[in-house]
């Protein structure tokens, strides 16, 4: 009997195009559970969740910035489709979360770690509440540092394999060269304390704009980038603009954390994108090729880079898409195949 179920994708580009995506997605959304919890320092934390009687795992979406988890929802259809149960966190100040700014359209945090402690509860309280299979973590972006230095920090959780997709363990940060960002954020983070109350953009960005496919870094498929755009059109409450010299100033630091603690106590999986321009490969393979040292048995399989995909691999064209699964796939399969040959990891929920 396996533990994860195979992930396959339902819908295709030609569906996005007919308007026939649109209508099932709306469903499914529809369907879902919206609840709130509170998370640390008392913000009120949105999250979804989908929970079919015949599912035999569980898995749990951490999305990026910017994003809300109905931004996922076909990613949730395909998880459904495969036999999960599917939970998904809106990281505090975006999507349907408690904005932490006056100006909704900040992006901020007061202390990255927030995040993280908002994910230990979202995992080891909320989701055991409700549900007690096999757990599969999927991160994208930002939710791949938010997941990353939980799994570091809370050695026992009930987490049994992660998939880190275009991970946030490092910013492209041009025209400021990378070593000294750090540097340059901190000071500027310091010198806007000093001038000002509201947390300043980083120059270059600002509140929410609704741009063209064309030149944008996200994705090459132009059907699933324009749902995207309509969706936070239709829901402008989801809708956040750049990032301060605040949250740049904490993401830095929580990158370079990183890079020092030690390797998740579990399968994990790595995969990239080869066109990628928003997070760092070049930081993702050295996180990686670390935690590889560390853990030699059972091994970490090599990182995957998917070729003509930029930022998001599941918001790309069914090529990339394709490719996303079937590496996916093969490390369920891989790690099925452990499973069954080594004890079971206790179960931390009860």
């Amino acid at each position: 009997m396996t533990l994860f179920p195979m992930l396959r994708p339902g819908l295709t580009q030609a569906d996005f195009s007919s308007g026939n995506a649109t209508v099932v997605l709306q469903q499914l959304w529809q369907q879902g559970q919206h609840h709130y919890f509170t998370g640390t320092g008392g913000c009120r934390l949105h999250y979804s969740s989908w929970q079919p009687a015949q599912a035999t795992a569980a898995l749990v979406l951490i999305p990026g910035r910017i994003e809300a988890g109905h931004k996922y929802a076909e990613f949730i259809a395909d998880a459904l489709h495969s036999g999960y149960q599917v939970f998904v966190l809106d990281h505090r100040g975006q999507g349907a979360s408690e904005r932490l700014l006056a100006d909704p359209q900040r992006g901020y945090v007061k202390d990255f770690s927030d995040y993280v402690a908002d994910l230990q509860l979202f995992i080891e309280k909320i989701i055991p509440g409700c549900c007690s299979l096999p757990l599969l973590a999927v991160a994208h972006s930002m939710g791949g540092a938010i997941l990353a230095a939980y799994l570091q920090q809370q050695r026992s959780n009930p987490v049994q394999a992660a998939i880190f997709s275009s991970p946030m363990w490092g910013i492209h940060t041009s025209p400021i060269p990378a070593g000294i960002a750090p540097a340059v954020a901190n000071f500027m983070r310091w010198l806007n304390r000093l001038c000002s109350k509201q947390p300043w953009y980083v120059p270059g960005q600002g509140p929410y704009q609704h741009k063209a496919f064309k030149g944008n870094d996200l994705s090459h498929c132009a059907e699933r980038y324009q749902w995207f755009r309509d969706l936070y059109q239709q829901y402008p409450e989801y809708q956040l603009g750049g990032v301060s010299w605040h949250w740049l100033a904490e993401a830095l630091a929580a990158c370079q954390k990183l890079q020092s603690g030690p390797v998740p106590a579990m399968p994990c999986l790595l995969l990239q994108g080869a066109e990628d321009t928003v997070v760092d490969n070049r930081q993702q393979l050295l996180l990686w090729q670390h935690w590889r040292l560390q853990q030699p048995l059972p091994p970490l399989p090599d990182a995957v880079t998917i070729q003509s995909a930029r930022h998001e691999l599941l918001t790309e064209t069914d090529g990339v898409r394709s490719q996303w699964f079937r590496a996916v796939n093969r490390f369920l399969s891989e790690f099925l195949d452990i499973q069954a040959q080594a004890p079971q990891k206790p179960d931390q929920r009860g």
